[in-house]
């Protein structure tokens, strides 16, 4: 999920395990805390474009991390509260539930995140929430915004307080308001992580049913929410030439189209031998597909993520692709091009496409 999203879950689960101790400053702990295991992106200058996807989500959103941390930072957050009656048990448990909370809503994406690393490079990706979803966000960030106005607030009654000789009884008051709040917002957003999984299962029922009439040779391999919500799902099927790409939304009026990608693996048989190479179909977890681009260039394409829709140019654009090429000294190079689209196309014809208008969804040309 999107770095925002991370830092505002930690600060709740901050306040929920810590403010009954010491107030707002659990919430602070937790946004600092939520952050950390994406941090690895720091060595990301030193890393080559294969390199950086086996390192992001990789050995710092493990569980054997999760467990290393919080052993690491327990006693050293233990000490620094001491004088509020914070032990090495609850500071413990407060990095484990921030730093587990953040490797647990990756793996709600589709993206994929190393859990068992070292012990196994797999990645697990449930695929219920795009890595960009305001449902779930906003409840977390509202909270975090409002604790920290009052937080503020509170402060300035304390100073002013301060230098007229009396002392304002509001914090205790304020921080059984602030936990029950938390935990209002990490309800709301765990029943919408809730709806997310029970949207899946239908979307998934609705595009096996489908499948079986029309594909009757498919097999479907992922289920995925389209960009920012939880209605619009997109169905990836795959054949032994290739794969097929359809939509399903509750508003849907009949059966969806279907866009056809041809594997055209044999584009990369030159370069079978490239480490690069192996850890690009190792990202894609095997569903990929090659196309050659107007330069002789080969493309590779992920094909689970989607596809941006370039309505100027009437065609579909993959969303992950690296071109492959050698340079003059015969080195092996896989990058990543710049889109150049209208977002503000693709996400009106989203919008549409939601609602169960499939006429300018379905009527672009396929990559």
């Amino acid at each position: 999920m999107d770095s925002v999203t991370q830092a505002v879950l930690g600060g709740v689960v901050g306040e929920l395990v810590l403010g009954r101790k010491i107030g707002g400053k659990g919430m602070v702990w937790g946004l600092f805390f939520g952050t950390l295991p994406d941090l690895d992106i720091l060595v990301f200058p030193w890393l080559d474009q294969v390199e950086k996807l086996r390192w992001h989500r990789g050995i710092s959103h493990s569980f054997l991390m999760m467990v290393v941390a919080a052993f690491v930072f327990a006693k050293p957050l233990a000490w620094v509260h001491r004088n509020q009656g914070v032990s090495a048990r609850r500071a413990w448990w407060f990095v484990f539930l921030v730093w587990s909370t953040h490797v647990l809503i990756d793996v709600f994406t589709s993206y994929g995140t190393q859990v068992y690393e070292p012990f196994s490079d797999a990645r697990v990706a449930w695929s219920n929430l795009f890595i960009i979803d305001l449902f779930f966000t906003l409840p977390l960030l509202f909270w975090v915004v409002y604790r920290g106005w009052r937080g503020l607030q509170n402060f300035r009654e304390l100073v002013v307080y301060h230098y007229s000789g009396s002392e304002p009884d509001v914090r205790p008051k304020f921080d059984e308001v602030s936990r029950r709040g938390a935990t209002v917002v990490m309800s709301l957003s765990c029943l919408y992580v809730a709806f997310s999984l029970t949207m899946k299962l239908w979307a998934m029922d609705r595009i096996q049913g489908q499948m079986v009439e029309e594909i009757p040779d498919g097999e479907l391999v992922a289920v995925a929410p389209t960009p920012f919500n939880t209605i619009l799902w997109r169905g990836l099927i795959e054949t032994e030439k290739g794969y097929f790409v359809t939509h399903w939304s509750p508003f849907d009026e009949g059966p969806a189209g279907y866009y056809f990608f041809a594997k055209r693996h044999e584009l990369c048989e030159s370069f079978q031998e490239e480490e690069m190479f192996e850890g690009l179909k190792w990202f894609s977890r095997g569903h990929w597909v090659a196309r050659e681009t107007p330069d002789g260039d080969v493309e590779f394409i992920d094909i689970r993520f989607g596809e941006v829709r370039d309505h100027e140019a009437g065609k579909l654009l993959p969303m992950f692709r690296w071109h492959l090429s050698y340079d003059d000294q015969g080195g092996f190079e896989a990058e990543r091009p710049p889109r150049r689209v209208k977002m503000g196309d693709t996400l009106s014809a989203l919008w549409k496409r939601l609602l169960g208008n499939r006429r300018e969804w379905e009527g672009l040309e396929a990559f």
